[in-house]
């Protein structure tokens, strides 16, 4: 009798452990169709419909299907999608703004995810990735954008110069979105790479904390967080151009040494013909034999660095200028431009590997 009722007692716990193991399988989709029916807001015919575009294996398709039973429910929401899909900021953050909050989770994980990707458009990396931390947590399981979601969350954290976190997000990315669009896969993966290359201090780590600074000031944020980065980048720029000076200043003086010894002879015999030739008509010289004398009163080799201490300009960004590759002239202008209050900076940044949000959308 014991046996058995613990066999009844062990079966109930299996089936208990199936149960949640079926509840927590079914997806998003499953879960908001099951509400449609149940809250009777649509007619047979809509119910119908919705059901057959959520068995679509296209999540594309999906996403839209939700969206649009969305709209059917709640009239005010066709206006918010749409101005996200206008990509306007001040239109979207007021339409949707109020949405996220909704008490129908699907609501408020759809709007949480329009309203993030215009942010992400803008460049509203910080609004836009409390948006994204509540798709990725609270609101996960009533999403049906978790692939652009997770994508879009590298792309943030990156842009907050949270590296570590952003390659995390982009690697679990590319693990469980197999099935993802092509271009975004490559692009996540060309990111990894691009902020994996990142050495503290170089240039490159450099160039993305301007385009941090850049960013910020565009949307009117000059705090204290981008003064700190502001004095990082010159910090890191007096330290290369130092760094660049003396390899210069090495080079040449090596470079005089070996040619000093291969002109020497060719020198020599030169000024043995430019003293014959002088002396010969010495009457005009106050010299003994009519020899001019050219004094310098240079005191050393002055490197193209050190003459950057005489100009008006910062010398930082002058010499990053002058001296460094190309490919970090534009954002170094853009960026001092910016913090000098000029139009130019408003321009457009060097684009980066993985494209804008727009283009990955």
């Amino acid at each position: 009798m014991n046996r058995q009722r613990n066999l009844f007692v062990f079966m109930g716990m299996v089936w208990s452990l199936v149960a949640i193991g079926l509840a927590t399988a079914d997806s998003p989709a499953e879960r908001f169709l099951q509400q449609v029916k149940a809250g009777g807001k649509l007619d047979a015919a809509q119910v119908a419909s919705l059901e057959q575009e959520l068995a679509s294996s296209d999540a594309t398709a999906v996403e839209a299907a939700v969206t649009s039973a969305l709209c059917r429910l709640y009239p005010d929401y066709e206006a918010a999608v749409r101005a996200s899909d206008d990509d306007d900021l001040q239109q979207a953050r007021q339409l949707l703004g109020g949405m996220t909050g909704s008490e129908d989770r699907f609501l408020a994980a759809d709007a949480s995810f329009y309203l993030a990707r215009t942010m992400m458009n803008h460049e509203r990396f910080e609004e836009a990735k409390q948006l994204l931390d509540a798709l990725n947590g609270p609101l996960v399981d009533y999403s049906t954008h978790r692939t652009i979601t997770q994508y879009y969350q590298g792309l943030a954290q990156a842009g907050l110069l949270q590296n570590d976190e952003a390659i995390k997000s982009f690697m679990e990315f590319l693990q469980f979105n197999a099935d993802a669009p092509e271009r975004l896969r490559v692009s996540a993966w060309r990111q990894v790479q691009q902020i994996q290359a990142i050495k503290k201090g170089q240039m490159d780590d450099i160039y993305q904390r301007m385009d941090f600074s850049r960013r910020r000031l565009e949307i009117t944020e000059p705090g204290e967080r981008t003064q700190e980065e502001q004095d990082n980048i010159v910090k890191m720029l007096k330290k290369l151009i130092s760094e660049q000076e003396k390899k210069e200043a090495s080079s040449s003086k090596s470079k005089s040494k070996s040619e000093s010894e291969s002109q020497q002879q060719q020198q020599q015999a030169q000024n043995q013909q430019k003293d014959q030739s002088e002396s010969q008509s010495g009457g005009n010289s106050s010299n003994p034999n009519g020899k001019f004398v050219e004094k310098s009163y240079d005191t050393g080799n002055a490197s193209p660095w050190s003459r950057l201490r005489d100009r008006s300009r910062d010398p930082a960004n002058t010499a990053i200028k002058d001296k460094l590759p190309a490919r970090y002239r534009e954002i170094v202008e853009r960026y001092y431009d910016a913090v000098n209050g000029n139009e130019s900076a408003g321009s457009e940044p060097a684009p980066r590997g993985g494209g804008s949000p727009n283009q990955n959308r």
